[in-house]
């Protein structure tokens, strides 16, 4: 069974979709889960909102991504296409800001 076939017929707003749901998954286990110390519920929230800017900035900029096939025993090979250079100055900006907002606060 060849996965990336299998796989191909994945629109690739998908993967955008699935960034953001992560990301607001991230951002609730973070916010209401009891278990968690300071410094986990500080990096889920944190990271779960970047993920949230990224996937919707990324996708609102016009970014396609496709599904290629897996890469190992775990995990999904994605391809972002179409994101302009100031796109991804943005969204490692978003990204530096997040790790910068972590090491601050945890």
């Amino acid at each position: 069974m060849d996965i990336g076939k299998l796989l191909s017929w994945i629109p690739g707003w998908l993967g955008f979709l699935a960034l953001i749901i992560v990301g607001v998954a991230m951002t609730l286990n973070g916010a209401i889960n009891p278990n968690l110390d300071h410094v986990n519920t500080i990096g889920f929230i944190i990271f779960g909102v970047c993920s949230v800017a990224v996937g919707v900035f990324s996708w609102i900029v016009g970014t396609t991504s496709k599904i290629k096939g897996r890469t190992g025993t775990v995990g999904v090979k994605v391809a972002v296409t179409d994101l302009p250079w100031w796109g991804w100055v943005v969204d490692i900006g978003i990204v530096a800001i997040s790790v910068i907002l972590f090491l601050v606060l945890k």
